[in-house]
């Protein structure tokens, strides 16, 4: 789902605070990594891959169990970013001069044990139990993807603030969740947690999740998704927005007043996905005067891309227009 190295994103880790992943009710042995030039030691737990689901074109659920139920406890929730592992098979060619990262997935498993390593995005979480949506673009997504039930992970540490966490539900009256592709993973299980009698008791503000894609064919978890509105008629809505059909979700006014008209005054906005995206809706919102606090992101990739002014203009004039009308949920 990510394609940045697991190094480069650990080092820039240092900037969040790393919180255990897990309680042990008895002791037992782990593993650390530790990089030299300062990213954090975590402890690694031993898990098991119970499926790697396909649910949309090259995207994939990864369904994991701890491996000691009986000892391990872990606590992660919809946002968390964990560092995830697989033993790399070799291939039968080993000439990868020509492939960049392939090169420098088997030089970083040479020197994690043979282990092949990334920073993926949790969508869901039990006290024993991982979800996480990957996007099917290199040989190490490629070798998660086509795992078989039964084999062994391995996962660690805790970064970034969850996405539920980062929203303060006293201060607003809606939630929007804008994602592209895989990044629906974690919006899926944040939106299934707000839903729970637990946050329902406490008011959640109603969610809308857009939810961009390239293709048709790349929609993941309709009918899950429609189910939870059906349910939720009060407290859920979503649309997915193809964007080789109706363009990309900045490209028009129209497709902005479509798909996004609640009130900007008292809504709280969750980027997450295409760097280029977060980046140019991070901006047009900041112009638009939404304030810092009501705005969180994670980029998957794309992070040096460039934006592009008139589609941040557009945005910026969009939600400038919806502060003076009043809270609405489509």
């Amino acid at each position: 789902m990510r394609i940045v190295s697991l190094l480069s994103t650990l080092s820039c880790a240092t900037a969040f605070s790393v919180a255990p992943s897990c309680s042990r009710t008895t002791q037992t042995s782990s593993t650390r990594i530790f990089a030299e030039g300062g990213p954090p030691q975590y402890d690694k737990i031993d898990a098991v891959l119970r499926e790697a689901e396909v649910v949309g074109e090259g995207c994939v659920m990864l369904h994991m169990d701890v491996k000691d139920k009986d000892t391990v406890t872990i606590d992660y929730e919809p946002g968390h970013v964990v560092a995830l592992e697989i033993e790399e098979v070799e291939s039968p060619s080993d000439d990868d001069d020509d492939d960049s990262d392939s090169s420098k997935n088997s030089e970083d498993a040479k020197n994690n044990s043979g282990w092949m390593r990334g920073p993926y995005t949790v969508s869901r979480a039990t006290a024993d139990s991982l979800d996480i949506l990957i996007k099917v673009v290199g040989d190490k997504s490629e070798r998660f993807s086509n795992a078989s039930p039964g084999t062994p992970l391995k996962f660690g540490g805790k970064f970034k603030v969850p996405i539920l966490e980062g929203i303060q539900t006293e201060e607003v009256k809606n939630v929007v969740l804008l994602s592209t592709g895989v990044g629906v993973g974690p919006c899926i299980g944040a939106i299934e947690k707000a839903l729970s009698e637990e946050y329902e008791s406490n008011n959640f503000p109603p969610i809308k999740l857009i939810a961009s894609y390239r293709k048709e064919s790349e929609v993941a978890y309709t009918d899950h998704l429609n189910k939870l509105q059906d349910e939720h008629p009060k407290s859920f809505s979503w649309n997915s927005v193809v964007t080789s059909v109706d363009g990309r979700l900045s490209s028009s006014t129209e497709n902005l007043e479509k798909f996004l008209n609640a009130s900007s005054s008292e809504t709280h906005y969750h980027l997450i996905g295409n760097g280029q995206m977060v980046s140019e809706f991070k901006e047009g919102l900041a112009k638009a005067g939404v304030s810092d606090e009501r705005v969180t992101v994670e980029s998957y990739f794309n992070h040096k891309a460039a934006i592009d002014n008139e589609r941040v203009d557009r945005i910026a004039a969009h939600f400038a227009a919806k502060k003076v009308e009043q809270p609405e949920l489509a």
